[in-house]
């Protein structure tokens, strides 16, 4: 059965690779672009929930908060990401000073999120399970990282 989700997440990896190496040669279009994130996705939700162990029910629980747990986080970094674009150079110093105080309460709130989501995780699977995702999920994206690198080579 692992054998099964290895060579399932190979497959997934490689076109995954493949489509990346693509879109660097010709303009992605948003619907290609949407494609290669649910492989790159179901790729990871595979790796992550293998890895774990999780039971199906557990993985039918967990998955619904991860994924609102990942649209908060793009929603905090979107904000974060707007201060840092600004040309600081036609700015006041209040303006920028603003500016670093909203960044700093930006920061608190995505770890007022990863508490929270961290506690609504244990809800659903166990202290050892949860540390178990967090390396899976860095093991995966490292994984990822090092075929996207492989097959642009």
């Amino acid at each position: 059965m692992k054998f099964k989700h290895v060579l399932t997440l190979c497959v997934l990896l490689f076109l995954a690779a493949f489509t990346q190496v693509q879109a660097q040669t010709k303009k992605e279009t948003p619907e290609e672009r949407k494609a290669r994130y649910e492989k790159i996705n179901n790729a990871k939700i595979a790796f992550i929930t293998d890895n774990v162990k999780m039971s199906a029910e557990q993985a039918q629980r967990f998955w619904p908060i991860y994924t609102e747990h990942e649209s908060r986080k793009r929603e905090l970094r979107h904000k974060a990401k707007q201060f840092r674009e600004e040309n600081i150079g036609n700015m006041t110093d209040d303006q920028i000073q603003a500016g670093l105080e909203s960044r700093l309460a930006n920061r608190q709130r995505e770890l007022d999120a990863e508490k929270e989501y961290m506690e609504r995780y244990l809800r659903v699977i166990t202290p050892r399970q949860l540390a178990q995702f967090y390396r899976a999920e860095r093991e995966f994206t490292q994984l990822l990282l090092e075929r996207l690198q492989t097959a642009s080579k």
